[in-house]
C-alpha cells in the first residue's frame, strides 16, 4: 500500500514538473515567444527582423520563389540614431540600420555598402509589423528629400 502511494505521488510530482518546466523551456527556446518587436521589409522578397528585449535578434530572409530561407541570429544594440546588429557568426559583418521616424512612420533604414537606399518603400526599409506607412511615403515621390533630412 505504501509503495503504490509513493509511486502515485512520484508520478504526480513528475507530471507537475513537466507542466511547469515545459512552458518555461519553450519560452526560452523560441525567440518568437519572448518579448520583443517585429519589423519587416519586402513584398516578393525581403526579411523579418525580431528584436528581443533581451538584446538578441533573429533575422529571417525570405523570397517567394527561393528554395531556402536564411536565418541569422546575434545581438543588437542602439547607438544614438543607429541600431547595430552583430551576428553570432564571425563570418558575417555587423549591420547598421538608421532608426528614423519620417512623417509619423517609424522605420529602420539599412545602409548597403555605406549608401542610403534610393527609395523609401516597404521593399527597402524595415517597418514595424502591421504598419503600412512606408509604402505611403514612397508614393509621395519625395524619397531623396526625406533621406537628405536624415543626413
Amino acid at each position: 500500500m505504501f509503495a503504490s502511494r509513493a509511486i502515485t505521488f512520484s508520478a504526480l510530482a513528475l507530471i507537475l514538473v513537466v507542466f511547469v518546466a515545459a512552458p518555461v523551456f519553450v519560452l526560452q527556446a523560441s525567440p518568437y515567444m519572448q518579448p520583443g518587436q517585429n519589423w519587416s521589409m519586402g513584398l516578393l522578397a525581403g526579411g523579418d527582423l525580431r528584436l528581443l528585449d533581451s538584446g538578441r535578434y533573429v533575422h529571417r530572409s525570405w523570397c517567394d520563389i527561393c528554395p531556402n530561407q536564411m536565418i541569422v541570429q546575434g545581438t543588437w544594440r542602439r547607438s544614438g540614431d543607429w541600431l547595430l546588429l552583430q551576428p553570432a557568426s564571425a563570418e558575417r559583418a555587423e549591420r547598421k540600420l538608421r532608426v528614423a521616424t519620417i512623417k509619423g512612420c517609424p522605420m529602420l533604414i539599412p545602409l548597403h555598402n555605406g549608401e542610403w537606399p534610393k527609395w523609401i518603400s516597404h521593399g527597402t526599409v524595415y517597418s514595424r509589423a502591421g504598419d503600412r506607412c512606408a509604402i505611403e511615403l514612397d508614393m509621395a515621390g519625395r524619397t531623396g528629400e526625406l533621406l537628405r533630412d536624415l543626413q
